[in-house]
């Protein structure tokens, strides 16, 4: 290993280009002010940015629990007191799902364009189209039937390692003029385990 040191090198050499060779006292007054400015229009945008977003994140949850929404659908209550949710297909419990997977492994009944009218922490009741696949002639050749104007309810909810969820589901529905009745019970269901 070899070191080189150079001893005859000025400390004018050594200066910094951001440090200022001049001896003028108000040029280096005059840079000093610059660089206030500077920093205080900095902390001027930074307060600006932080206040926006602090407003985005007020409005953002001020909408998703209690406003409602452009389409002129009820208000939704506040969260806190919707405390039973149902467990989706990727196990995260959701509250009011629009669109609902009810059998998971083969996704053959489902809830869409759901409306629901009332959530709480012991029930829930909407509107919604049921579509159930009826496997004629068999399932992977049958399509989809929908069932539009359905009733949907959640009961029973239950504690789990989840929280609070509902373990009922109840849909009823009509088909060729006759009503029909839906139960699906998660129960027993190993996602349910404490």
């Amino acid at each position: 290993m070899t070191i080189i040191t150079r001893t005859n090198e000025t400390h004018e050499n050594l200066i910094s280009p951001t440090e200022s060779t001049s001896s003028d006292p108000r040029e280096l007054l005059f840079r000093e002010a610059k660089q206030r400015a500077r920093r205080r229009k900095l902390r001027w945008v930074m307060a600006v940015v932080a206040l926006a977003l602090t407003a985005g994140v007020v409005a953002g949850v001020t909408y998703g629990a209690g406003g409602s929404t452009a389409r002129g659908h009820a208000p939704v209550p506040p969260l806190a007191l919707t405390s039973a949710k149902v467990l989706t297909c990727q196990g995260t419990g959701v509250v009011r799902p629009r669109t609902y997977i009810i059998t998971c492994a083969d996704g053959y009944t489902q809830l869409t364009n759901t409306h629901w009218t009332t959530w709480t922490a012991k029930s829930a009741a909407g509107i919604t189209t049921f579509a159930m696949n009826l496997c004629k002639p068999y399932c992977a050749a049958s399509k989809m039937t929908y069932y539009p104007n359905s009733a949907v309810s959640f009961t029973s909810p239950i504690a789990t390692k989840h929280g609070s969820l509902f373990s009922l589901l109840t849909v009823r529905y009509r088909s060729g003029g006759r009503p029909h009745v839906f139960h699906f019970s998660y129960r027993g269901d190993p996602s349910f385990t404490k």
